[in-house]
């Protein structure tokens, strides 16, 4: 689980808890709640088709989950491929093929043990990289969507308590439910898209980042190896692709394991 993510949520729920006090349940209205909420969700339903807009709420739990993106060991990796590739060849990686996690490393080396092409495995790996991306971009417009829309059915509901407020204002004890209705939809709207929606949506975003980088990682790795690099030269240009934070780990790693 991605602790930033459930810590954030947690402390987004205190502030406004704590923020309205004693008086927290006043905020509360049912029928606010089905008109932005609900009517937010399907005017996102309709925008987006069924495969992705009916699993928003798995994209959201997607964002709370913390899959692990290493690119440290996916250097070394390589590196020992590339080192293993130079002494025994290139088809002797074929026996390392199952052992593989990444679909992606795995679909690069097998190509470049079957004797693919360099510019047919550039090819094929930058297509599985444009997949990669589109689909992330149909999953993160969903939240998207539902960020740009949760804020205007606030309006929406506003605008129909308001008129609501108007048809009866000769009856004061009609005022107090029509007008909570009236700023209550504006309230659950913002809180839609400022917490629920658009966060999870821009740490999606940003682990897509990351996955591209590491994919591009290794995909320099793989090529390098199929041309025969030296495995220092290929391990100085994929060091390129490491955070600076991710550089000195790995030269002190490095360190540690030369004694």
């Amino acid at each position: 689980m991605d602790i930033s993510t459930l810590v954030g949520l947690a402390l987004a729920i205190v502030a406004i808890v704590f923020g309205v006090g004693s008086e927290f349940i006043t905020i509360i209205d049912i029928p606010s709640f089905f008109i932005t909420v609900l009517g937010s969700i399907g005017a996102t339903f309709i925008a987006h088709p069924s495969s992705k807009s009916f699993k928003i709420f798995n994209i959201i739990m997607e964002a709370i989950r913390n899959p692990k993106i290493d690119n440290i060991e996916t250097l070394r990796t390589l590196y020992s491929f590339s080192e293993k590739a130079r002494r025994e060849g290139m088809i002797s990686l074929e026996e390392d093929l199952p052992s593989i996690q990444s679909d992606f490393l795995r679909d690069g080396l097998r190509a470049a043990v079957d004797g693919t092409d360099p510019e047919e495995i550039k090819k094929i790996l930058e297509i599985k990289m444009d997949m990669y991306d589109e689909e992330q971009e149909d999953k993160i417009s969903v939240l998207d969507t539902w960020g740009a829309y949760a804020p205007a059915f606030g309006m929406i509901g506003t605008l129909i308590g308001l008129v609501l407020l108007l048809d009866t204002l000769t009856d004061p004890s009609t005022i107090g439910p029509k007008m909570s209705i009236a700023l209550i939809t504006t309230l659950y709207g913002s809180l839609i898209a400022n917490i629920i929606a658009l966060p999870p949506a821009e740490k999606l975003r940003k682990r897509a980042g990351k996955n591209i980088n590491q994919m591009r990682m290794i995909l320099e790795g793989i090529l390098s190896i199929v041309q025969g690099e030296n495995p220092h030269l290929m391990e100085e240009k994929l060091k390129a692709f490491l955070s600076e934070e991710e550089r000195k780990q790995y030269e002190s790693s490095k360190g540690e394991n030369a004694f």
